[in-house]
């Protein structure tokens, strides 16, 4: 983002843009000790069947991602010589709306935002003091190697899901004070469910 006021870096003190507060990762693998080569029904139609399978998966939680209030209706009015600048809205009072409230059609609350009145144009928001959505995904694995085609040999089945229980993932609100999608998110951060079947041969 580019300051409105050149002059006055202390405006820009505020979060990174790239600030996720909480962040958790989970990869786990499990292969049960079935089948050739396992401790257990080594052989017969059960191993045959049940045998050298995997499972794996990878779990990501985490916060939102903050973000600011402009009002792009200023911006040639505040641009600096060689340069572009994002004009700042007026923050009436923390916009910031309850979980339960929360949806992508008024992500927060639009009224507490207001155009700096003329001739005034920098506005008194600070940077990144809202938070956009949250982001939870499961993808999962499950793979099995056929050890049936001589010493160091393998063919080797993978069912690939992304995004496992197609969890919605939605992108950053409008935080342009000028535009008439205020508040709205409109965009998706990441795909929906996914899936992809593959067959590798190790040799």
């Amino acid at each position: 983002s580019f300051l409105q006021y050149a002059h006055d870096l202390r405006q820009q003190r505020g979060r990174s843009d790239f600030d996720y507060r909480h962040r958790l990762g989970i990869n786990y693998t499990w292969e049960p000790p079935l089948g050739k080569g396992r401790a257990r029904l080594a052989e017969g139609p059960a191993g045959y069947i049940l045998g050298n399978w995997r499972i794996s998966g990878l779990t990501a939680m985490r916060s939102g991602r903050p973000f600011t209030i402009f009002h792009s209706g200023n911006n040639s009015a505040v641009g600096v010589p060689g340069g572009l600048a994002n004009a700042l809205a007026d923050c009436l009072s923390d916009g910031t709306l309850p979980t339960g409230q929360r949806h992508p059609d008024r992500w927060f609350n639009t009224s507490s935002y207001a155009a700096p009145p003329a001739p005034r144009v920098l506005g008194t928001c600070g940077r990144n003091t809202l938070d956009g959505p949250g982001l939870v995904n499961f993808d999962f694995s499950l793979s099995r190697t056929f050890p049936y085609f001589g010493e160091g040999r393998s063919l080797e089945f993978r069912w690939e899901t992304f995004n496992l229980f197609n969890t919605p993932q939605f992108g950053q609100p409008e935080g342009n004070r000028n535009s008439g999608a205020f508040g709205v998110i409109s965009r998706l951060a990441g795909d929906p469910r996914v899936m992809q079947f593959a067959l590798k041969f190790y040799y």
